[in-house]
């Protein structure tokens, strides 16, 4: 398979994941609050670099990779240098929404199992406080929780290296942009 048709499979991948956690929470009502951006913030995001080719191969067909791998070679910014900040701290949104790896999907509201196979909601804490959630409103019997092992199997069923090699998200998106320099430059000839 071919990076370009490999970022195509991924790129169904992420708008099935995107529509079913959205769906979720809209039916739910608990969404990412508005303008929100402190989870990008997080310096200890994590993605595998294969998760991150969609969003380097829409930088290469921009025409702007090579300032991407400067930018983050010369720069060690922690946080998502996809990020673009808001005009208050905690502020902001992604730069490259269309192109973000899972855990930027998945966050915000997902569910995991707990002991007993129990599945409990994954909430961002700042949803959590808004909507004043006790720890005994996460636990739920409701089959229709989007769940974040599940996403991860499908993902990995595209390609088993795909979630493995996970690394802070500066690293992962300078490793991508690496690989379709490379790919790109053997399959595009």
């Amino acid at each position: 398979m071919n990076i370009r048709e490999f970022s195509h499979n991924l790129e169904k991948l992420y708008q099935a994941m995107s529509a079913e956690f959205s769906a979720y929470q809209s039916t739910t009502g608990l969404a990412c609050l508005a303008g929100c951006g402190r989870c990008c913030l997080n310096p200890e995001i994590e993605a595998s670099v294969f998760e991150l080719i969609p969003m380097a191969l829409a930088i290469y067909d921009e025409g702007t990779l090579d300032q991407w791998v400067e930018r983050l070679q010369s720069t060690r910014r922690e946080t998502c240098e996809a990020f673009v900040p808001g005009e208050k701290p905690g502020e902001g949104k992604c730069g490259r929404y269309h192109q973000r790896p899972s855990v930027c999907r998945m966050f915000g509201v997902a569910g995991h199992h707990k002991k007993e196979d129990q599945v409990t909601l994954s909430i961002c804490r700042y949803i959590k406080e808004y909507y004043a959630l006790t720890e005994a409103q996460l636990v739920s019997d409701n089959s229709d929780i989007p769940m974040m092992v599940e996403w991860s199997y499908r993902m990995t069923a595209l390609d088993p290296n795909l979630m493995q090699d996970r690394r802070p998200i500066n690293e992962a998106l300078l490793g991508a942009l690496q690989k379709v320099s490379l790919y790109t430059a053997y399959q595009e000839e």
